[in-house]
């Protein structure tokens, strides 16, 4: 089956041939979804972060994100977490992924300063302070491995897995990170908004990696120390995730151009998850014309492909919506990984016009439009 055909809700990017090798092996199985959840300081900087109304606001999108998920309503907040001018969160899709799916789920406190009003798995994260600190997550060693215990844990029990994330503020942090570790030399990372403030994001980052005494490529063989110095508490605990999973059973990166400097630091530190490990993201985050997902990724791995879910909001009556299709959100909170994990489980019978469907029927329900 290596030699099996994509259906038209899926593309490929990077190594076809390890993308089709691991998609055979995981085609009709049984996944399960995962979402770290975690707050930085950096978020909070007017113009790092449009993951909220209002910088402040930034703070409460991952808890309430993991809310939606499971109780289909926010907590710790009033309405949903949505980009200024009411574009609603990429929660939406991933919850009609999971619902069409069935797929089991688990969310993970990373390091939450506002934690979210449901059961979560704790791993001993704490809130991130500011990039600019150059001590920007405590306890990375500890986070990391216990990632690593309970990604084996969950691998034992299911035949893929699906890490993901929802933290304002960490394309910014993954910026730093991957300058850091000297995988990129230049900003190719996303934004939630169509006018990424790339100039400020890398004039921040080059503030947090003096603070740290860093130059860029110095921590290029101690990813978990430029996590410690630049990064967000939901880093280790994905890096550990991705590592203790992908030694037992294929592992689906969901995420965007924040997820880059995860799989980079589990790259380097674990070259054998290679040929077990792809990215799972959103047709929206390819085509973005203000980063580069493809080429952060061959200077990560060429061995590391991207698969992607062609969703297409265009069609959609609803605006907020249709922003998406004018290059706002893209990505986040796994929705394209959750989305290719469900057409993955349902051997390609959902399809992206049932996702749209379901995602319309969750928006409707959550805006009170019934």
């Amino acid at each position: 089956m290596s030699e099996m055909e994509l259906p038209p809700s899926l593309g490929v990017c990077g190594n076809e041939k390890i993308a089709k090798e691991i998609l055979s092996k995981i085609w009709g199985k049984r996944g399960v979804f995962t979402c770290t959840v975690a707050n930085t300081l950096t978020s909070t900087i007017p113009g790092i972060s449009d993951a909220g109304d209002t910088p402040e606001l930034t703070m409460f999108t991952p808890a309430a994100d993991a809310e939606l998920l499971v109780l289909g309503r926010t907590v710790c907040m009033k309405g949903i977490p949505i980009n200024p001018g009411g574009i609603p969160t990429p929660a939406t899709l991933t919850k009609a992924a999971i619902e069409l799916s069935g797929m089991p789920m688990f969310i993970v406190d990373g390091g939450c300063r506002v934690r979210p009003n449901i059961p979560c798995i704790e791993l001993g994260g704490e809130c991130g302070n500011y990039v600019t600190s150059g001590k920007a997550v405590s306890n990375v060693r500890g986070v990391f491995e216990k990632g690593k215990v309970l990604g084996e844990m969950l691998s034992r029990g299911f035949d893929f897995i699906v890490v993901s994330e929802s933290c304002a503020g960490g394309t910014t942090t993954a910026l730093a990170v991957l300058l850091a570790m000297g995988v990129v030399k230049e900003n190719l990372v996303s934004s939630s908004s169509p006018n990424n403030p790339r100039e400020f994001k890398t004039k921040i980052v080059m503030e947090g990696l003096k603070a740290a005494g860093i130059e860029i490529g110095d921590l290029a063989d101690d990813p978990l120390r430029a996590i410690e110095c630049v990064g967000d508490p939901m880093m280790p605990a994905n890096v550990g995730m991705i590592i203790g999973a992908a030694k037992h059973v294929p592992v689906i990166v969901g995420g965007g151009t924040q997820m880059a400097a995860v799989i980079a630091a589990a790259v380097k530190l674990d070259r054998s998850i290679i040929g077990n490990v792809f990215q799972g993201t959103t047709r929206w985050l390819m085509e973005d014309p203000q980063s580069n997902m493809e080429k952060m990724m061959e200077s990560i791995s060429r061995d590391v492909p991207i698969v992607y879910v062609n969703m297409d909001y265009s069609a959609s009556p609803y605006e907020g919506l249709q922003a998406y299709e004018w290059g706002y959100i893209k990505e986040g909170v796994g929705c394209g990984g959750s989305s290719v994990a469900a057409v993955i489980q349902s051997s390609g019978e959902v399809k992206c016009d049932d996702l749209l469907e379901k995602v319309h029927e969750i928006y409707r329900k959550i805006m009170s439009f019934d």
